[in-house]
């Protein structure tokens, strides 16, 4: 009995330390995805700053032929150079994927902040006042959008913590109840539960197998509400398939009511973000 209680001890220090390595992944992804965000403004700021520069040097660019006829003779002017070789519209497409990448990581109020700066510089690039137009009635359109995504995508995480909650609460009673009731002890005739033998250990065994297991499942619901939190959706199914799995193992009744409202909190589809009106826009 005591190999078996040591047994049990070290599985659960590994179950443990292998939930502690998850929340670990979890808290390093999001600092990776931080610091290139932070990269990519950095890189969008560059360039608008330089594309400004510019058009200050050149507040009144040339049409397409006579901007071809003076850079064959200006050919040797860096300035010139680089000013052909900025494209107003790389800098939008760039400020875009800004905005996505913030979405992604569910920096709404960020994505919110680059949509409106994008809209206030539009009026510096060198674009026809047609495209200038429709770009700002996409920027209004995606931020309405963005808004309307956000209280339903607010409103659903909070639904779905509260029945994580509820759940949680109810697996730590079980934990400290250590009671089991058979799934299939009401479906038995009679004589069937009458001659039921087992030896005198197993049930303190399964008992103590059980606690366990619902430990593992506590802590795992942990991770798949901190998987919500983060934006990790494909982590968060994950985290919750494999709590349906290992609550099916167990035979009791209880487990199986847990297994059906985790099955509840699973069952609710998560609001995707919608594509961008601004980038279908510029057809990308």
């Amino acid at each position: 009995m005591k190999k078996f209680l040591i047994i049990v001890i070290l599985v659960c220090v590994a179950w443990i330390a292998k939930l502690s390595y998850d929340l670990f992944q979890l808290t390093q992804t999001q600092t990776v995805m931080q610091n290139t965000l932070q990269q990519l403004e950095s890189n969008s700021a560059s360039l608008n700053d330089q594309l400004v520069a510019l058009q200050r040097q050149n507040p009144n660019p040339p049409e397409p032929a006579a901007a071809a006829e003076s850079a064959s003779a200006a050919a040797g002017t860096p300035v010139a150079n680089t000013m052909l070789q900025i494209d107003p519209m790389i800098l939008v497409r760039q400020q875009l994927d800004l905005v996505d990448f913030a979405l992604q990581q569910q920096q709404y109020h960020y994505a919110l902040e680059k949509l409106a700066q994008l809209n206030v510089k539009l009026e510096q690039y060198a674009l026809a006042p047609a495209l200038k137009q429709s770009l700002h009635q996409a920027i209004a359109k995606d931020q309405k959008l963005i808004q309307q995504t956000v209280q339903a995508r607010t409103e659903q995480q909070q639904q779905i913590q509260q029945l994580s909650q509820q759940l949680d609460l109810v697996l730590t009673q079980e934990i400290k109840q250590g009671q089991m009731h058979p799934v299939s002890a009401e479906s038995r005739s009679f004589w069937q539960r009458w001659f039921v033998l087992q030896p005198a250990t197993q049930p303190a065994t399964q008992l103590m197998q059980r606690a366990i297991i619902l430990k593992e499942v506590q802590l795992r619901l942990l991770v798949a509400r901190e998987a919500l939190t983060q934006g990790q959706y494909l982590a968060y199914q994950k985290d919750l398939n494999e709590i349906i799995q290992i609550l099916a193992s167990l035979p009791d009744a209880q487990a199986q009511k847990l297994r059906q409202q985790v099955e509840r909190i699973k069952g609710f589809s998560i609001i995707p973000m919608p594509v961008l009106n601004t980038r279908a826009l510029l057809g990308s």
